[in-house]
């Protein structure tokens, strides 16, 4: 059974270093803004192994008039986890707290392979596809609160 939790910013930093940033150490996998205020982390166990994570911070996009948006950044499921609806079970936990918290819009930069997750999840692509140096194809998807 997964369970979703709260975590540190640096207990993100495995997951983040093998699924989505190898071409960095370990210890140059932290976020310039992992501890400002109103961050949080969120990670999923399954039979007490952190599996999945992402990180959620007080960002405004200037595409979107939404006076209170979230960022989701560095989300990645290890391989042994993926396609079990682990990720599926972190966004619906982070979902229901931002809506509990009066926020309008949770957005992030989707690499391409994981637009089709967030479409099933209720988020919409706004604008065209952009490159991210080193990291590949994304697109802005957002969902409204």
């Amino acid at each position: 059974m997964a369970q979703v939790k709260h975590i540190t910013a640096k207990e993100c930093y495995p997951i983040r270093n093998e699924v989505l940033w190898q071409h960095k150490a370990l210890n140059e996998c932290g976020i310039d803004i992992d501890t400002q205020e109103g961050a949080f982390h969120l990670g999923v166990y399954l039979n007490d192994q952190l599996v999945c994570i992402g990180s959620f911070f007080i960002q405004t996009n200037p595409q979107f008039t939404e006076a209170n948006q979230y960022r989701l950044r560095a989300m990645a499921t290890l391989p042994i986890a993926q396609k079990k609806g682990t990720a599926k079970s972190l966004l619906e936990f982070a979902v229901q707290k931002l809506k509990a918290e009066n926020q309008d819009l949770l957005w992030c930069d989707a690499r391409i392979i994981a637009t089709g997750f967030y479409s099933k999840l209720g988020f919409s692509t706004k604008g065209s596809s952009y490159e991210i140096p080193i990291i590949g194809t994304h697109y802005l998807m957002y969902k409204p609160l």
